[in-house]
């Protein structure tokens, strides 16, 4: 950048601040913008110029988010409410843990897919995934797997990037991409939001630290919005809407819908449909499968009708979501790959 440019930035040089007394006279402020029309400077009647990057106060929509990640959600209905711990057979729920976390960095728009015109040849799932925005998200397994994938010189496919933070690889130069101990954050990260609490239990040669559910009210939030989802003929989610998933949350049906998939490919489903009977628990895991059939193709099925008639208005809300969020593509395809990840989860493990 030239000498001019930086004065010009950083409010001009005392020749020009002198020059432009005698224009001030008359006037009590003007404004002008700079050569680039980037940079826009805003001028006194004391001559004292203020030089800004209009891109600093640029006008960005934030995202609102919810108080849980969707790892955490996940966690929360896996968890036993008075023993504090999962189910001790669940071989399905690392891994889901794993899918979700790249669909919330997804929802936070931290990651996309690779812009590849020639990407279309390969399956949704071994397409590339890159970091846009490496900024810390302040949730820790969040920041840990985006300073990881950010700092891997190749692009990976989301399969890859799942296997690879699950620690399913023989890759021995990627072996420490590997998350540790995540479902034991996790819960802590519950315990720090005041929804678990923790205690020592005593299994036979040794103890154990398990995390019974101290807030029984945010996992009925949960159920209920899981519930509205597989039940109801015409979804409304703002009835459902409390103080930790508000009506303004970005992406609230896809959100609920990921929710829904990945409790239902970590084998979690079942505890929140144990207050339906079983004709109605049998429907809510048939039409768990068709959102997860819907939603791990793209573009995703928004026009398909559930022969159970539930959720008929639900395909109209999404696309609503959508634009209201400006979403891109390659983040709306990159969440159906992590889906379809989980839709053929039993033939991976």
């Amino acid at each position: 950048m030239s000498s001019s440019g930086l004065q010009r930035r950083r409010g001009g040089n005392k020749s020009s601040n002198n020059n432009n007394n005698n224009n001030q006279s008359n006037s009590g402020q003007s404004e002008s913008y700079g050569e680039d029309n980037d940079d826009f400077t805003t001028k006194t009647s004391s001559d004292h110029k203020i030089g800004y990057d209009s891109r600093d106060i640029e006008d960005r929509k934030a995202l609102n988010l919810p108080l849980l990640t969707l790892m955490e959600e996940v966690l929360l209905i896996g968890i036993k409410d008075k023993e504090g711990y999962l189910s001790f057979w669940n071989d399905n729920i690392s891994y889901a843990l794993r899918g979700c976390i790249l669909l919330e960095l997804a929802f936070r728009n931290k990651i996309t897919l690779v812009n590849d015109p020639a990407r279309r040849r390969f399956e949704l799932s071994d397409r590339l995934v890159e970091v846009i925005d490496s900024e810390p998200t302040g949730e820790v397994l969040l920041d840990e797997a985006l300073k990881i994938m950010k700092n891997d010189e190749s692009n990976l496919s989301v399969t890859n990037w799942i296997d690879l933070l699950s620690g399913e690889t023989w890759n021995l130069m990627k072996i420490n991409y590997q998350l540790k101990q995540v479902r034991e954050r996790l819960a802590k990260g519950l315990v720090d939001k005041g929804i678990l609490r923790t205690e020592r239990k005593n299994f036979f040669l040794f103890d154990m630290a398990t995390h019974p559910v101290a807030d029984k009210l945010s996992k009925e939030y949960l159920k209920n919005r899981i519930l509205t989802l597989l039940t109801s003929r015409t979804i409304d989610l703002d009835t459902v809407s409390n103080d930790q998933f508000g009506k303004e949350v970005s992406f609230r049906y896809l959100r609920t819908i990921g929710l829904v998939c990945g409790a239902y490919a970590a084998n979690v489903l079942e505890n929140v449909l144990l207050s339906l009977n079983y004709d109605k628990r049998d429907q809510a895991f048939a039409r768990a499968d068709e959102l997860l059939n819907d939603y791990s193709e793209f573009p995703f099925n928004l026009s398909n009708q559930s022969p159970l008639g539930i959720g008929l208005n639900l395909g109209q809300e999404v696309t609503q979501e959508i634009e209201k969020n400006s979403s891109g593509e390659l983040q709306l395809e990159l969440i159906a790959a992590v889906l379809s990840v989980f839709a053929r989860m039993d033939s991976i493990l």
